[in-house]
C-alpha cells in the first residue's frame, strides 16, 4: 500500500478513538494510567512479557517516529496513556501514542555524553531510565525535564523496576539498589545496595514483598524488599548475561546457557530443569500455561509449566536470528528478530499468522547524505552511517491493541488491525524493461520490487507467470539457491528468476521468437490484491547480453511479510531516507 507521507502522520479512526481516550487521562492527571498500559521493561513487575488484552492479527502500520540509529538497541518503551516513551543512543523520547508526533526529547539541545541500554519504566509522573555512566535518571513524564539523579558511580545495564513507591536495579559494581521513588534517595535498609559478587545485567523481578536478581556470577538471589536481607540463593549452570528472573503465581522461570529452570519462589527449591540444546538467546516469556523460549538457532518453543514439555509439535523456526525477548498477548506470541523481521505466532500451534519487515530510515541528515554517495557501505554502530537492515532487539510492547516495535535504526513504529490499507502491494517492473528486445537464450534474467508500506507484503501469495503459465517456486534455504524457480526477497522486496541454463552438455532452449508477458501477482495480508503486466520481445537473432542482479539477496531466505521503512528524516511518515518518501516530514526527530 503506497501512504501520503506529505503530513509525516495520518487520522485514522482508530486514532480518533485513542484521542479521545487521551483527553480522558488527562482530565484524570498526569499519574492516571490505563490497566492495558505497559509501564516498565517486560510490562509488570513479574517481568513476564504478557499482556491480559486481546489483539487481532494481521496488523498494518499506523504510524513511524525516527530519530537516531543506535545499534541492536535493547529498550523497549513504556506506554502510558496516549504518550509512548522510548530511548535510543544518548536521549529519551516520547511521543503521542495517537498520532506518533513528538511531545518531548531529553536532552532538549545536545546528547547525553554516555549511552542507554535500558528500558524506562514510570511511575507517579515520572520517568526512570539507567545509563551506562552508572546514573538513574528521574524525568518528568509530562515535560521530559529533570527531577532528579543517582549515580551510583559504576555502570547500569540493568532495567529498572518499580514497585510500591520503590525503584529496584542493579549496577555494574555487583549492588542492587532500592531508591524512593519520588525523591531517589535509597531506603535505609538498601542504603549502601544490596553487594553481591558480581554485575547485575538483568532487571530485577519483584512480586510478594519479594526482590529477586541475578548476578553475572550465575547466582540467583532473593532478597527481602523491607529488608535488604537474602532469604535464599541457587546457583546456576551456563550464561545469564542479561537474563532476568520471571514470577508467575508461585513459580519463578530462569534461563541460564543451554536450561531453562524453574523453581519455587518462596524456597528456591528446584521444580525441573529442561536443557534445549543450545543456548537460549534471550529472556522468556511466561503466561498461564506456557514459556515461550527462543534459541541461538532461531527456534522458538513453548513449554508447559508444570514439567517443561513442549507443548508444540515441532518449534517455530524463523530465518533470522532472535534477540529479543517475546512477548504474549492473547493468543498470539510476537517475535522480533535481526533485519527488522515481525512475527505473529500462534500459541498454541506456533504457525506464523502474520509476518512484516521493518526496513530502516533514518533521521540523521550526514548519514542520509554518506548512503547516498556511499549505497553499498554498510552501517555500523555509530550516526555515521544508515544502516542496510533495521534490527529489533527491543522486546516487542502491546498496548491497547497496538503493537510497537523500536529498531535500532531509531524508529518507533505503531501498528493496528484498525489501521487502513486498502490497496495492495506495489509491483514495480525492473527486467526485462517494459517493451525491451532481446536474446531469448538462457539465462534470462528477472526482476521486480513488491512493497507494501502498511500491512506488508503475504509472501505466500507472490506468484510469477510467463506468458500465462505458473513459474515454479524456489525452495526456500540456503542449500535450494542452486534449484530452479524464482523467489522472493523480503529485505530488499524483490522478486528474481532466471530461466534455466543447462548444467552439462545439452541443447539449449532459448525462449521463442515473438512478444512475451511477465505477470507478478502479490497480495498484503490484508487480502489486497495487486496484478501487474507486461511484455517483451524475443529475437534470437540479437547477440546474448547477460546481465544479473546487482544486489545479491539474503543467503537466509525466510519470509517475514515486507513493508518498505516509512519514517526517514524527521520521523512521521515524511520521511528522507526511508521508504519512497521526499523532503522532512514535520515531526522532526533528531
Amino acid at each position: 500500500m503506497a501512504l501520503n507521507r506529505s503530513q509525516g502522520t495520518r487520522n485514522v479512526p482508530s486514532a480518533k478513538v485513542v484521542a479521545v481516550a487521551a483527553a480522558i487521562w488527562m482530565a484524570l492527571g498526569v499519574q492516571g494510567f490505563a490497566a492495558a498500559d505497559s509501564l516498565m521493561y517486560r510490562g509488570s513487575t513479574a517481568l513476564t512479557g504478557f499482556f491480559n488484552e486481546p489483539i487481532s492479527v494481521p496488523l498494518a502500520l499506523d504510524w513511524r517516529y525516527t530519530t537516531t540509529y543506535f545499534g541492536h538497541n535493547p529498550s523497549s518503551p513504556a506506554i502510558v496513556g496516549d504518550t509512548a516513551y522510548f530511548a535510543s543512543g544518548s536521549r529519551v523520547y516520547a511521543v503521542s501514542v495517537s498520532s506518533g508526533t513528538l511531545k518531548w526529547k531529553y536532552p532538549v539541545d545536545q546528547p547525553l555524553s554516555t549511552t542507554i541500554h535500558t528500558s524506562p519504566a514510570y511511575a507517579d509522573g515520572l520517568i526512570y531510565i539507567g545509563a551506562d555512566d552508572g546514573k538513574l535518571y528521574a524525568l518528568r513524564a509530562d515535560t521530559g525535564k529533570d527531577a532528579w539523579r543517582f549515580d551510583t558511580r559504576s555502570t547500569i545495564s540493568a532495567s529498572p523496576t518499580v514497585a510500591d513507591g520503590v525503584v529496584y536495579f542493579g549496577s555494574g559494581d555487583g549492588r542492587i539498589w532500592a531508591l524512593d521513588a519520588k525523591t531517589g534517595n535509597p531506603l535505609t535498609a538498601w542504603k549502601n545496595g544490596f553487594k553481591v559478587l558480581d554485575d547485575i545485567s538483568g532487571a530485577a523481578a519483584v512480586v510478594n514483598g519479594m526482590v529477586y536478581a541475578v548476578s553475572l556470577d550465575q547466582v540467583l538471589h532473593a532478597i527481602g524488599a523491607a529488608t535488604a536481607r537474602e532469604r535464599w540463593s541457587y546457583r546456576l549452570q551456563g550464561s545469564v548475561l542479561h537474563m532476568a528472573p520471571i514470577v508467575s503465581g508461585d513459580f519463578l522461570f530462569i534461563a541460564n546457557g543451554s536450561n531453562v529452570t524453574s523453581l519455587y519462589a518462596r524456597n528456591g527449591l528446584m521444580r525441573w530443569q529442561r536443557n534445549l540444546g543450545t543456548d537460549v538467546s534471550c529472556n522468556p516469556a511466561v503466561d498461564d500455561d506456557s514459556l515461550y523460549v527462543a534459541d541461538i538457532d532461531n527456534n522458538v518453543r513453548a513449554l508447559d509449566l508444570r514439567f517443561g514439555r513442549d507443548r508444540w509439535k515441532t518449534p517455530a523456526k524463523l530465518p533470522f536470528d532472535i534477540v529479543a525477548p517475546p512477548t504474549v498477548v492473547g493468543n498470539v506470541v510476537f517475535v522480533a528478530t535481526t533485519l527488522g523481521g515481525v512475527y505473529a505466532l500462534d500459541k498454541d500451534t506456533g504457525a506464523i499468522k502474520w509476518s512484516y519487515v521493518v526496513h530502516p530510515s533514518t533521521s540523521d541528515t550526514a548519514a542520509a547524505a554518506e548512503a547516498a554517495a556511499n549505497p553499498n557501505r554498510r552501517g555500523s554502530d555509530t550516526n555515521a552511517t544508515m544502516p542496510m537492515y533495521a534490527n529489533v532487539a527491543a522486546a516487542p510492547v502491546v498496548s491497547d491493541k497496538t503493537l510497537f516495535i523500536l529498531s535500532d535504526d531509531g524508529s518507533l513504529s505503531a501498528f493496528r488491525a484498525t489501521a487502513v490499507d486498502t490497496t495492495g502491494p506495489e509491483i514495480t517492473p525492473i527486467e526485462p524493461e517494459m517493451g525491451v528486445v532481446i536474446n531469448g537464450a538462457p539465462p534470462v534474467h528477472f526482476e521486480a520490487t513488491i512493497e507494501d508500506d502498511g500491512s506488508g507484503v503475504n509472501p505466500d501469495t507472490v506468484k510469477l507467470l510467463l506468458d500465462g503459465n505458473g513459474v515454479p517456486r524456489k525452495p526456500s534455504g540456503q542449500e535450494n539457491e542452486d534449484k530452479p524457480g524464482y523467489k522472493y526477497d523480503v529485505l530488499t522486496s524483490t522478486l528474481t528468476y532466471d530461466t534455466e541454463e543447462p548444467t552439462s552438455a545439452s541443447t539449449v532452449h532459448p525462449l521463442a521468437d515473438g512478444r512475451h508477458t511477465v505477470t507478478v501477482v502479490a497480495a498484503d495480508w490484508y487480502g489486497n490484491v495487486t496484478r501487474k503486466s507486461w511484455t517483451f520481445t524475443v529475437d534470437n537473432s540479437l547477440a546474448k547480453v547477460v546481465k544479473r542482479p546487482a544486489n545479491e539477496t539474503n543467503p537466509r531466505g525466510g519470509y517475514p511479510g515486507a513493508g518498505r521503512g516509512l519514517g526517514g528524516y524527521g520521523g512521521g511518515r515524511g520521511g528522507y531516507g526511508g521508504g519512497r518518501g521526499g523532503g522532512r516530514g514535520p515531526q522532526g526527530g533528531f
